[in-house]
């Protein structure tokens, strides 16, 4: 996820779509459209694949949110139900928590937490407010669901170049760098944070990457907690 450049542009007509609402026989065009946003969201190396796009959409599609701005689909996130115990020690990683992608097998029509295992905003999108409409839209689903959680795993793509930059330095200690205002220095962790999710684990190899140094951060938002 990128911080956004700008404030929302006033006069974009923005729609909200979700899965649930796709007739049928619009399925695989809808699915088309998520594909070209992940393919303009995301490296190669970080896309999703239409495969895990229409296994989540089949498993979850309450989870399946995408954004269009005047007409056009834009960006787009999905998510799973599962447990969260804020008391847990193991390290899962991203495959962990979301069967390398598919869901089918971690999500669980009962568990009492939101896990959103992707946002993605086109990047010609970007800056306009769209991945945090996301993250709420996914806030109002916890809400509506009833859940006690809402939390993922975030990355923290400006750990390498800060190491290259500054020196080594521990995870741990990059996550308490700040902005002049007293943000997190890094931009995801950041993003997120403005959203209201809180930092609460640090995952070594979590995935693949190497932005982050293959390091993930779960952060957390407790349904019904201040938003920011």
């Amino acid at each position: 996820m990128q911080q956004p450049k700008k404030e929302m542009d006033s006069t974009a007509n923005i729609e909200v779509i979700s899965a649930v609402d796709i007739p049928p026989g619009e399925v695989s065009s809808f699915l088309d459209d998520i594909e070209n946003v992940e393919a303009k969201a995301w490296p190669p190396e970080l896309r999703a694949s239409r495969e895990k796009f229409s296994s989540r959409f089949r498993v979850f599609p309450e989870g399946f949110i995408a954004l269009k701005v005047d007409g056009e689909i834009k960006a787009v996130t999905t998510s799973q139900r599962c447990n969260y115990d804020p008391s847990d020690t193991e390290n899962h990683t991203w495959d962990n928590f979301t069967d390398s992608g598919m869901i089918a097998k971690t999500h669980n029509p009962t568990g009492n937490a939101l896990y959103v295992v992707s946002v993605g905003v086109a990047g010609d999108a970007q800056g306009m407010g769209l991945g945090g409409r996301l993250v709420a839209e996914q806030k109002k689903l916890a809400q509506r669901l009833g859940l006690e959680y809402l939390f993922l795993g975030a990355r923290a793509p400006g750990y390498a170049q800060y190491i290259q930059e500054h020196g080594e330095i521990s995870i741990e200690d990059y996550l308490k760098q700040t902005t002049e205002t007293g943000e997190p220095l890094d931009p995801e962790i950041r993003f997120y944070q403005r959203q209201g999710l809180r930092p609460a684990k640090i995952i070594p190899d979590f995935e693949s990457d190497v932005q982050s140094r293959d390091h993930g951060v779960v952060m957390v938002w407790k349904v019904g907690s201040s938003p920011s």
